[in-house]
């Protein structure tokens, strides 16, 4: 770690695709890069913090924590890798986070509290950035991890190793743990059509199915850790698994997004196997003002012919329970339910470009019959 005397610390201004503008000001922007916000190697912060003239002087000696994001995936693979870091070398110093533009303290996420508990931080030494400060003593490292193309360092994988005893960790014993997505068909979140129905399929041949999004972050990581095989459908529930080190243990990724490798980089080092499985024939998504694909809510079908014979290669025989019409009946219903939010009048979309593109999707898809459903 760095220390950095008399260094101004300033609130966020701007969040563009969660890379944030505020924190430290490092007093060489430009040699700063490896102290900076990093993606596959390359800092993406492109400007400084803006300097205020008057900073309250804040006297303790102190640690750098992060951003706090509310976003489960970007803060455990981007913005809260400082973190373990500092409390191994510093655990006695107060932690410095800064928080989203317009957010509260109050507001922040229960992932945020519990992923401090999980790394030995207490609550008690965090302290957030609500004007400019002038530090007197401030301890930085850089990202221990990125979010693509650059590996875990072993260094930092002994750190989340040695953490995972020191917090008393007991696992979960599975043979076979599949993470589910099926929650966010509700809120017509991205997810695969008619998900819920492979959850009840999977618990028919014994298969431990977990929601993720339902259980304390503790019990989702003695699941991870309890796991021989550990299945995920592709998602940020993925980036729980880099709060662990190393596990003799194949992890298996059901793309939802055809050709994506979320979290490749971080889950090599960590597994003896990393299987990737493209179990979709497509997507369907609504567009933003700007043309672009809403691609985090899009509408995933299965290629139920690979997703079959992917987990039949896994030991685990799903055509013995598959029921295709069943199947198919849950998906037509997921899909309606995605039309009739993401496409709900109320939406951030080009709502004519958007149903355009959803009839070109469903007719790419083979679900004509849904399209005269459509507004």
């Amino acid at each position: 770690m760095t220390r950095f005397a008399d260094i101004p610390v300033v609130p966020v201004t701007e969040n563009n695709g969660m890379v944030l503008r505020g924190g430290p000001v490092w007093p060489d922007w430009r040699a700063a890069g490896p102290l900076r916000h990093n993606r596959s190697g390359q800092p993406v912060d492109r400007f400084p913090p803006a300097l205020p003239g008057q900073q309250a002087d804040f006297d303790a000696p102190a640690t750098w924590g992060g951003h706090c994001v509310d976003h489960f995936g970007h803060f455990v693979a981007e913005h809260g890798t400082r973190i373990l870091q500092a409390r191994s070398s510093h655990g006695d110093k107060v932690m410095l986070f800064t928080l989203e533009r317009g957010k509260t303290a109050a507001q922040l996420p229960r992932f945020f509290w519990q992923t401090l508990s999980w790394y030995g931080v207490a609550g008690e030494q965090v302290r957030f950035v609500h004007q400019p400060l002038r530090v007197a003593e401030l301890w930085a490292a850089p990202m221990a991890e990125q979010w693509a193309h650059v590996p875990t360092s072993q260094g930092y994988l002994d750190l989340l190793d040695a953490n995972t005893e020191a917090r008393g960790l007991t696992p979960k014993p599975n043979s076979v743990v599949y993470v589910s997505r099926a929650a966010m068909e509700a809120t017509a979140e991205g997810h695969g059509a008619g998900e819920p129905y492979l959850n009840q399929a999977l618990e028919q041949l014994g298969v431990t199915v977990i929601r993720p999004e339902a259980m304390p972050l503790a019990e989702q990581l003695a699941y991870y850790q309890g796991a021989d095989l550990l299945i995920f459908a592709e998602g940020s529930a993925m980036h729980g698994r880099q709060l662990l080190g190393r596990r003799d243990q194949t992890v298996v990724v059901l793309n939802r997004r055809p050709g994506m490798r979320i979290g490749l980089s971080a889950l090599q080092p960590r597994v003896s196997k990393l299987i990737y499985v493209e179990a979709t024939r497509g997507t369907a998504s609504v567009l933003w003002p700007s043309g672009k694909p809403w691609i985090v809510r899009a509408i995933s079908l299965y290629d139920t012919e690979t997703l079959i014979g992917a987990f039949e290669a896994l030991g685990i025989p799903l055509s013995r329970v598959w029921d295709e019409r069943a199947y198919l009946e849950a998906r037509d219903r997921a899909i309606r339910n995605w039309i009739r939010i993401r496409l709900d009048p109320r939406q951030p979309i080009d709502h004519a470009a958007s149903a355009r593109q959803v009839r070109t999707d469903f007719g790419n898809l083979g679900l004509d019959h849904l399209i005269d459903e459509l507004p």
